[in-house]
């Protein structure tokens, strides 16, 4: 494959991951806001609404074993990815109007309603979860499909920062049906921007994954012989089997325990940020929101750059280390400026954050796509894809009560040396990721898991 032919593929397959970014401006972003803001529904029901499409993060396993296994027009990751897009576009229009429909009864004063209400709401995130998760795994097990060893850093160096792209770019694009996120609107506004939004978004989400996604799935021949066998016997093999392949090798349990640490790590500060920034530097709600855009522009850079420049010449392991001290450094530079009362250098260490973050997430994304095997890249992404989401789910509680026992010990949760000491755990995890990270090798996961599956598969083609 010419370079500019690839470079083309992956632009087109990062349309997909682009619109992942766009819709979780629109769920984690919007509605978050407009349900705990203008629509008055409490914070805590909101988190636990819009928090339970993680919960179904096991599913990732399932479904990607299950498009290892699907033979439906000789595709295997197709049929699931634009499935499940098509049903979380679905969800998306529904999610919205059930917003709208407990902002209803928020306005109206019936808290029974609320409770209901956004119990029904956190029934349709769980479905949203489902349905992301049918799509995002046989997409990320796609990449292993259509790629070589040396081709992935560069290609996850442009399908990630589409995802950025797309949170940007989302952003911008339905704060025109919203309006700015620091102006004042009437409320009969945002409900008609509101519903202007769920029903145009989701169309051209669709649209975008649809075009992105198709053809681009090369099909399953009907060859003969030895290769043609494995694929069959792949095709009926259980989950208890593929189960059996994955503790085949010592480095699967390895691999997930630290990139849970990493990917732990890496969102500490999630919780935090926001409102260090309010107490320590004094920043307005407005101002801190645009610290995630500092922070983002610095991952979009670490990423896109470290696919083409980094990993190449150090090898996925040695960047991720080289990304871990960087994002270490960067996060303690936070804690002096904080110590200082500096907001420029703040920034500038945000940013510096991000792009060593960026290069962490790059080297982290390529080992993750390397440690897999071509008949079982589907199961192998769903285990890594669980490892990221409830490490996620629990670095973002983690933050905020590690906030409050630094809280206690320091006399107020709001003082800079409660937020010190989460910055300070979070360094600590960083530098210990990327030093792990160093002992993962891919060609004893491959070898290992390769004896494992031959076993498996012999005893399904007996």
């Amino acid at each position: 494959m010419g370079s500019a032919r690839f470079i083309f593929l992956a632009l087109r397959l990062g349309l997909f991951q682009a619109c992942l970014g766009a819709l979780s401006v629109l769920t984690l972003g919007i509605f978050n806001r407009l349900l705990i803001d203008e629509f008055e529904v409490p914070a805590a029901l909101t988190a636990l609404a819009l928090g339970c499409q993680q919960l179904v993060a096991f599913s990732r396993i399932w479904f990607g074993q299950q498009s290892d296994r699907c033979r439906w027009n000789q595709l295997r990751r197709t049929p699931f990815i634009i499935g499940g897009a098509a049903a979380f576009c679905v969800l998306t229009w529904i999610a919205g109007h059930t917003v709208l429909w407990l902002a209803a009864a928020s306005h109206s004063g019936s808290q029974a309603d609320v409770i209901w209400r956004g119990l029904i709401l956190a029934l349709v995130f769980v479905l949203y979860g489902l349905a992301i998760a049918a799509s995002s795994t046989p997409f990320a097990a796609l990449l292993v499909d259509v790629s070589t060893e040396k081709q992935r850093p560069a290609l996850v160096s442009i399908v990630w920062s589409m995802l950025m792209v797309g949170i940007v770019a989302g952003a911008i694009l339905l704060s025109s049906f919203l309006g700015s996120s620091c102006a004042t609107a009437e409320l009969s506004n945002l409900i008609s921007g509101v519903e202007r939004l769920i029903t145009v978004a989701p169309l051209v989400i669709f649209t975008l994954v649809v075009a992105s996604i198709t053809g681009v799935e090369p099909r399953l021949k009907p060859d003969i012989g030895r290769h043609h066998s494995r694929l069959a016997a792949t095709q009926e093999m259980s989950l208890s089997d593929a189960w059996t392949v994955l503790k085949g090798s010592p480095q699967v349990g390895y691999f997930f325990a630290v990139l849970s640490l990493f990917t732990f790590a890496l969102f500490l500060q999630e919780a935090v940020l926001e409102p260090y920034g309010g107490v320590v530097f004094a920043m307005d709600l407005c101002t801190t929101t645009r610290l995630n855009a500092v922070w983002g522009i610095g991952t979009l850079l670490g990423i896109a750059a470290t696919g083409f420049l980094i990993t190449p010449r150090l090898g996925a392991q040695r960047t991720a280390l080289t990304g871990g001290v960087l994002s270490a450094l960067f996060v303690l530079m936070m804690v002096v400026a904080g110590l200082l009362a500096s907001t420029p250098l703040f920034r500038a260490a945000l940013f510096l954050f991000g792009v060593g973050a960026g290069i962490s997430t790059n080297a982290s994304l390529t080992l993750m796509l390397g440690l897999t095997s071509p008949l079982m890249a589907g199961t192998f992404i769903g285990v890594w894809g669980l490892a990221q989401a409830y490490a996620r789910g629990l670095a973002t509680i983690s933050g905020g009560a590690l906030l409050s026992l630094f809280g206690e010990l320091t006399g107020s949760q709001n003082s800079f040396e409660a937020y010190a000491g989460v910055f300070v755990v979070q360094a600590v995890g960083l530098l210990a990721a990327g030093l792990l990270l160093l002992r993962v090798d891919t060609k004893l996961f491959q070898a290992k898991v390769e004896q494992a599956l031959s076993s498996v598969l012999a005893s399904e083609l007996d």
